[in-house]
């Protein structure tokens, strides 16, 4: 590989790694992912540490990582007894997985929670014994638990527009046109 080339592909692949953040992803899998999207290949873990100078264990982690997500897959490659992986190309497909990935783990438990909240305020609303301030202020958290519910509906819906791929009707995607000077072809 051309050394003037190398170099710039360094580059974009820090770039790359730094739009990850958007992920909020380790700084490890960020650059784990954008090496194996420019690479165009699939990888062994000793691929890996090799281009990045981590170590083997951190690869492991980071690719166990962006598998959970469906980020990274295990494939066949002929001759190669070692498990290889391939990164998924697609970026709104990366984005939807790790965007649904994520924001799903976060909202059923958060809704359980909330439920098991209203459940308890319920229960303490009909004892005998609660004063009318007590009353009032349950009857307050209660609309605001119950405000909070149809928030995570309301996000758990976006996030299957996303799963389900109904949010590119809303947004599709728009296509930019390659742009190149003259003398950047030769």
């Amino acid at each position: 590989m051309n050394d003037t080339f190398k170099k710039i592909r360094d580059q974009i692949i820090e770039y790359n790694s730094e739009n990850q953040t958007l992920f909020a992803m380790q700084p490890t899998v960020m650059r784990l992912m954008s090496v194996m999207y420019y690479y165009e290949k699939p990888m062994t873990l000793d691929d890996m540490k090799e281009l990045l100078g981590m170590s083997k264990a951190s690869m492991s982690n980071a690719v166990r990582e962006l598998a959970e997500i469906g980020l990274v897959k295990k494939v066949w490659r002929k001759g190669e007894r070692k498990d290889v992986y391939k990164v998924e190309e697609d970026n709104y497909e990366s984005f939807i997985k790790y965007f649904s990935h994520h924001w799903s783990k976060r909202l059923t438990p958060k809704s359980t929670s909330m439920k098991k909240t209203i459940d308890e305020l319920m229960e303490l609303k009909d004892e005998e014994d609660i004063d009318k301030e007590t009353l009032l202020l349950i009857e307050k958290d209660l609309d605001k638990l119950y405000a909070g519910l149809e928030y995570i509906d309301w996000l758990s819906r976006v996030v299957e527009l996303f799963a389900s791929h109904e949010i590119f009707d809303y947004v599709p995607i728009k296509e930019i046109k390659r742009e190149y000077k003259k003398e950047s072809i030769n």
